[in-house]
């Protein structure tokens, strides 16, 4: 009787393992400024709501428009860096610029600039989301 309750102790264990979900799988971090580096936000995947709104955040860059704009006239200060996580491998760094009702970055390392599809508005209401 011991040894079948080992045995199906052990089969439930194996099968509810695969089910949990690994939040390190999906993080966000965010900060103010490029050179302060004070963190503003750090987000991983441990519940749907905080997946969802990392998602959200990372349609700060998806489709973006590149700008024929000069790399020089980027802000000299830009208001915060975004870095998103998957799989352990962090993804480039966009440095973002709050740039009226636009919302413009580019990713360190490179100098084509690109505006968000995002506005300005949107992006505000995303960061200041509570969190629980």
């Amino acid at each position: 009787m011991k040894r079948f309750l080992c045995a199906l102790c052990t089969v439930l264990l194996l099968l509810l393992f695969p089910c949990c979900s690994s939040p390190d799988t999906l993080q966000m971090d965010l900060t103010q400024g490029y050179g302060h580096q004070t963190k503003l936000l750090h987000l991983n995947a441990s519940n749907a709501k905080n997946r969802q709104r990392i998602e959200d955040f990372a349609a700060v860059t998806e489709d973006a428009q590149p700008l024929d704009k000069d790399f020089s006239l980027f802000a000299y200060y830009p208001d915060m860096t975004l870095t998103i996580t998957r799989n352990g491998q962090a993804g480039p760094t966009a440095i973002v610029d709050i740039n009226g009702d636009y919302v413009d970055f580019y990713y360190s390392g490179e100098t084509q600039l690109y505006r968000s599809k995002m506005s300005s508005v949107d992006l505000k209401k995303l960061i200041h989301q509570p969190t629980k």
